[in-house]
């Protein structure tokens, strides 16, 4: 009696026992088990290690980043990934992020699947990797994916929408002709509020608050969309944050084509090791880089004059007359644009044109009224003048010709620091289609007012 009392102990502390062993949580992929699968979970915990040391991603939370099974349906059947988290890519939402990595099959034997782990997939900066379904550790325990707003730890940088939040005012910029982006606020929060919660940071690591006004003129400027190209391709230019010991680039799809955001993120709490700057790299052919500190504005090292300067206003008025043959009305300017690099036709292609060192390009977009409408643009562009104070004339680089008798746009190299030119069409004979060969003729200038 006194043995079947004993066994039936037994018995019952065993049912009682928790299903902690991989054994018991009965880990399967496709329905047979997979071996050994807690060393998979060290071994990709190993190699995330990595990609948290070089800032590819940011711990979010207090606890150690582990790496999870997901359930694919019923039971304890998972995905052929390991999932790693919680972090944050930065460049994404204050939320949670995972990290993939891949399980390749190795062997298969009635005894189960035998994998191995692949190197992590690494999110892109601002891309998220988000597993579908309940994570769950060898060990039993479970998790959701979405774990929320947690702490913000080093390398963490989250790009949000601007809500108005209150934040102290801050002036600088930095542009080249494609993008414009403008510091116009800056805070050191202890937190900060997002839709999914309060944002702390982490021993060691401070908050930190920009609030940027962008302009994308890449996605705005039709002159970037032209068609086909002479060489480089006029390159979207890459956006970048440094922090002490650490570069993040912001990506460009997380950024309006015109609008304002917030970038929320860590800095040492120590401080030192350099100012936070923003960085602008121009990308291609003739690349450039500027670095602008924040919330300073201070530039750092050499840059072109121009790229100190506004680029103009959207929009202008200024006319001189203008005579084709018989037909007699005027050259309108309708904006004026000042700028490193500006896309000009050669051919029957584009290229992108560059001002050398202290000169800039001016741009001006033009609008012919009371003229022949026929195509004939490259033989009046020679024709067009800018006259700068000093009385002689800007040299002419190209046009962008569209299908009328005066261009689109013509581009002249000018003096980075010049406050104005003189528009005007000056005497000459061309041949155009339809009407053969004409006498060209203009009037009194437009003086073009540049000082922006």
């Amino acid at each position: 009696m006194r043995w079947g009392v004993l066994l039936l102990a037994l018995v019952t502390a065993g049912c009682a026992t928790p299903a902690f062993s991989a054994e018991q949580v009965r880990l399967t992929l496709d329905g047979q088990p997979v071996l050994d699968a807690p060393a998979l979970q060290a071994r990709a915990e190993a190699e995330l290690s990595y990609t948290l040391s070089f800032g590819y991603v940011a711990r979010t939370g207090g606890a150690a980043v582990s790496c999870w099974f997901a359930r694919t349906g019923k039971l304890f059947d998972v995905d052929s990934r390991l999932w790693c988290g919680p972090v944050q890519v930065p460049g994404t939402a204050a939320t949670t992020d995972w990290v993939p990595v891949p399980l390749k099959e190795v062997e298969r034997t009635g005894s189960g699947v035998r994998l191995e782990v692949q190197p992590p997939q690494v999110p892109a900066p601002g891309a998220r990797s988000t597993p579908v379904g309940k994570l769950v550790r060898t060990d039993g325990r479970e998790a959701a994916a979405d774990q929320g707003v947690g702490e913000a730890g080093p390398d963490f940088l989250a790009v949000l929408p601007d809500e108005g939040q209150q934040v102290e005012a801050a002036s600088a910029f930095v542009r080249d002709d494609q993008l414009e982006v403008r510091v116009t606020g800056y805070a050191k929060p202890v937190s900060w509020s997002t839709d999914a919660g309060e944002l702390r940071a982490e021993h060691g690591v401070e908050l930190r608050v920009l609030r940027l006004a962008v302009t994308r003129h890449g996605e705005v400027d039709s002159a970037f969309r032209q068609t086909p190209w002479r060489g480089w391709l006029p390159q979207p230019p890459e956006l970048s944050l440094d922090v002490p010991g650490r570069r993040h680039r912001l990506p460009a799809d997380r950024l309006p084509e015109q609008g304002s955001v917030l970038v929320v993120y860590t800095v040492p709490a120590a401080g030192g090791g350099g100012a936070e700057a923003l960085v602008l790299n121009t990308v291609g052919a003739k690349s450039l880089e500027q670095r602008v500190e924040v919330p300073s504005g201070q530039v750092a090292g050499a840059v072109a004059g121009v790229l100190r300067r506004a680029p103009g206003p959207e929009s202008t008025s200024v006319s001189t007359p203008a005579t084709v043959g018989t037909a007699t009305g005027s050259v309108e300017v309708v904006r004026a644009r000042l700028g490193r690099q500006r896309p000009v036709a050669f051919s029957d292609q584009y290229e992108l044109a560059t001002a050398g060192p202290g000169t800039a390009l001016l741009e001006l977009r033009l609008q012919g009224h009371g003229l022949p409408t026929v195509v004939g643009a490259w033989e009046t562009a020679r024709l067009l003048v800018a006259e700068l104070p000093d009385g002689s004339r800007a040299r002419f680089v190209g046009a962008r010709h569209g299908g009328d008798t005066m261009p689109v746009a013509v581009v002249f190299e000018v003096p980075e620091d010049v406050r104005s030119v003189r528009f005007s069409v000056m005497a000459g004979t061309v041949t155009l289609p339809q009407l053969g060969t004409v006498s060209v003729g203009g009037g009194e200038p437009g003086v073009v007012a540049l000082d922006f």
